[in-house]
């Protein structure tokens, strides 16, 4: 008797209770879980350890065995049990949420929204990240990759924005950071101010052609112009030492992804034709050199280094290449450049040092330093945005200049970051490396960034008037031989760590360059990048910057822009 009452009383009390309760069936793969139906703002979320939210962040939920969270008003009651099928009811005649996200650990279920009433799909971390990246059209990764992207943001994109934000967004209004994206109008009185005329280079006279073609390959530019307009040796002649060795070594440096022997020899024979004309353009006058493949010269291949783009052909004369074939210069191949102009891996290997073929040389201007340093080319054209021509420089023992931004043009040069990238020469010593600048700089009609920017005479500079900083832990044999040179020498400390700096760099760089290479990730090329620690990774990062975090850095990086 008593048990009876006891249901009838159970049984009145649901009744009672079953207009305000909301009750979803989620299925777990594993098992169902005996859920409890609660009422809740405009969500209910049933589970083990229930609690009202409001709030409609799911995300927000207790950690409890299982939770189901779905539309308030959209379900009707059930037996706690859940053995039959939940029958979803829109009872206040409005749009039911498409999903029903459980979570059960760390693994939740997401409703079918065809059926409407089940979760049959598992809701990952991964798919939680995704639905927030469809805000930024970027719901295309995959869960591995969506990880990635979640990881990198806490662990690098974060720090750097909160760093950012207490120098730069402290005070409203930009009363104290001015917008470095700006038009100067007097730029173009600047740009009409600094053409300046050439400088007289120094006479290499009295130079006498080797007997050995290997001590000719390890001649400067300046010498081996000299041998060419005394006609001690052509351009043709030249060509052919360098393509040769360009051949014999490359087996091993892996540094050259394309010879261009048809039109270096063509080059060769105007040059040639020139001068028994009587008329000689100058001391780079039928010198061979070569260009990192990122530069595009008209009917050969410009890779970037990339499986996705080794058969490119770009019909674009780069500004730079115009520049070295009107003063001459014979383009015997293009060099090896890190894939997409990272580091020294490319489709082809890895490029190395020619002084220790056991490491590698660096890069991104992987070729020009070890083609250069292996006398492989008298000279080659690099580029940098961040150490691509200082590093592998170092590493292979030449000399090569990065010079100040804008001073020589970029058209037909794949772009990393427009405000960042620059061209420079890798050459054997300072003095062909100041005749090669000389040669390619100048105002680029079509790049705007670009000026003719004044280049006073370096051979004519009295160095006892210059004065040179130097950090703590700069080589001190460089600031002796500098001392003894009569330049003064004085000690000085940064205002900031080069770590700092370096981090703030990356972070701009890398939105820059998703910007152009957008589709590429967007079509999952990115897969068949060389190195999948590189690029994949930062430019997946990248996605996620929102444009004021961009912004702010780029203020910041206007305060070091000289460094730069």
């Amino acid at each position: 008797m008593g048990m009876k009452i006891f249901s009838v009383f159970f049984f009145a009390l649901l009744f009672l209770a079953s207009p305000f309760l909301q009750v979803a069936r989620c299925q777990s793969e594993a098992e169902a879980d005996v859920a409890e139906a609660v009422e809740g703002g405009d969500l209910g979320i049933v589970g083990e350890d229930v609690q009202d939210f409001g709030d409609p962040n799911y995300s927000s939920a207790p950690e409890v065995k299982t939770v189901c969270v779905f539309p308030k008003n959209s379900a009707k009651y059930l037996p706690s049990q859940f053995q039959a099928q939940q029958e979803l009811t829109d009872i206040n005649k409005s749009t039911i949420l498409p999903t029903c996200p459980c979570r059960r650990a760390a693994t939740l279920l997401e409703m079918d929204s065809k059926n409407g009433n089940k979760c049959p799909k598992n809701i990952t971390e991964a798919s939680q990240i995704r639905h927030g990246l469809t805000l930024l059209d970027a719901d295309f990764f995959n869960d591995i990759k969506v990880l990635e992207i979640a990881k990198g943001a806490k662990e690098f994109n974060i720090p750097i924005i909160r760093t950012n934000r207490k120098l730069v967004a402290s005070i409203n209004g930009g009363l104290h950071n001015p917008s470095p994206l700006v038009f100067n109008p007097e730029w173009s009185k600047e740009q009409s101010q600094g053409k300046a005329s050439r400088f007289n280079h120094p006479s290499a006279s009295g130079i006498q052609r080797p007997i050995n073609e290997e001590d000719i390959a390890f001649m400067s530019v300046l010498e081996l112009g000299e041998l060419i307009k005394k006609k001690q040796i052509t351009s043709e002649e030249l060509t052919g030492i360098f393509l040769k060795r360009l051949r014999r070594y490359n087996p091993v440096l892996e540094s050259v992804v394309t010879y261009t022997e048809d039109l270096a020899y063509q080059q060769a024979k105007e040059a040639d034709k020139l001068l028994s004309q009587g008329v000689h353009l100058g001391p780079l006058h039928g010198i061979p050199y070569g260009l990192k493949d990122i530069i595009s010269v008209p009917l050969y291949k410009t890779t970037w280094g990339s499986t996705t783009f080794k058969n490119q052909v770009l019909n674009i004369e780069a500004w730079v290449y115009k520049r070295l074939k009107s003063a001459g210069a014979v383009l015997v191949a293009k060099l090896v450049t890190g894939s997409l102009a990272y580091d020294d891996i490319w489709f082809g290997g890895r490029t190395r040092n020619p002084w220790n073929i056991e490491e590698f040389s660096t890069g991104s201007s992987a070729g020009p330093a070890a083609c250069t340093s292996a006398g492989m080319i008298p000279f080659a054209i690099g580029s940098e945005t961040a150490g691509s021509i200082t590093y592998p420089a170092s590493r292979c023992g030449v000399t090569a200049l990065r010079p100040t931004f804008g001073s020589v043009g970029r058209t037909g040069v794949m772009s990393l970051s427009e405000s960042l990238d620059k061209l420079g020469p890798f050459c054997r010593n300072a003095a062909d490396c100041a005749v090669i600048l000389d040669a390619i700089r100048g105002e680029d009609p079509d790049d705007l960034s670009s000026r003719d920017i004044p280049f006073g005479d370096p051979f004519s500079v009295d160095i006892t008037k210059l004065t040179v900083g130097y950090l703590d832990d700069a080589d001190m044999e460089v600031v002796h031989v500098l001392e003894s040179k009569g330049v003064k020498v004085v000690p000085f400390k940064l205002n900031y760590t080069v770590d700092s700096v370096q981090g703030i760099l990356n972070f701009t760089m890398d939105v820059d360059m998703l910007a152009h290479f957008d589709e590429w990730q967007r079509s999952g090329k990115d897969d068949d990048y060389e190195a999948q620690d590189q690029w994949p990774v930062e430019l997946r990062r990248a996605r996620v910057v929102s444009a004021v975090d961009y912004l702010q850095v780029c203020f910041i990086l206007s305060n070091y822009w000289l460094i730069l």
